[in-house]
């Protein structure tokens, strides 16, 4: 079952890159953007659903997706950031929001991995 959920997640990631064009970052940032971190959320809901969650992991997952953003803002910059304001007017807050949603769907995990390993190691005390 987490690896259906993982996949799940991975998979909304790398439709949203085809099917969203980028998301208006253009396609090099988009690239660089969505496929990465397609990687990471699988990783990152593969962790957050084991028996035990790992924290180191799940502190890994949380600093390589910021990294992976450095070079989509860098990205979106050089290539100018017309196409992405207009985007994203065009969508509007509800579309936005959705998106957003899936996009960074790795900070869930995260906080579902602390949140569930925190319960684990409160029980024994």
């Amino acid at each position: 079952m987490r690896y259906v959920v993982a996949s799940l997640f991975g998979a909304l990631l790398l439709f949203g890159f085809i099917a969203l064009a980028g998301a208006g970052h253009g396609w090099i940032a988009g690239a660089f953007s969505c496929l990465p971190l397609a990687a990471v959320s699988f990783a990152a809901w593969l962790n957050a659903l084991r028996t035990v969650p790992s924290l180191n992991v799940a502190n890994g997952l949380l600093v390589t997706p910021c990294v992976v953003l450095v070079g989509t803002a860098y990205g979106t910059l050089s290539e100018g950031t017309g196409y992405f304001l207009g985007y994203w007017r065009l969508q509007g807050p509800l579309t936005g929001s959705i998106i957003a949603l899936i996009y960074f769907n790795w900070i869930f995990a995260y906080g579902f991995s602390w949140w569930r390993r925190r319960a684990s190691s409160s029980i024994g005390t």
